[in-house]
């Protein structure tokens, strides 16, 4: 798959790698790629990244906060 997105390569340490694969499992992402751009817009721009929020994990975060402030909104 081309793309136009500059290329980034890094040699992390194991026990940073094993906490890699913990986030994308963590957050339902397929690739490091992913995992890594993920974690890149998150301590750049903020906690959800723009243009990323529909994965599943966030989705079911977002979905827990609703129901959490309803509960509030209703004492």
């Amino acid at each position: 798959m081309a793309t136009e997105n500059p290329r980034v390569a890094a040699y992390p340490p194991q026990f940073v790698y094993q906490r890699l694969i913990e986030f994308k499992r963590e957050r339902g992402l397929k690739s490091d790629s992913a995992a890594i751009v993920a974690i890149l817009e998150s301590y750049f721009f903020g906690d959800i990244p723009s243009g990323h929020s529909d994965t599943p994990a966030v989705t079911e975060r977002i979905g827990d906060l609703e129901v959490k402030l309803l509960a509030c909104l209703k004492k």
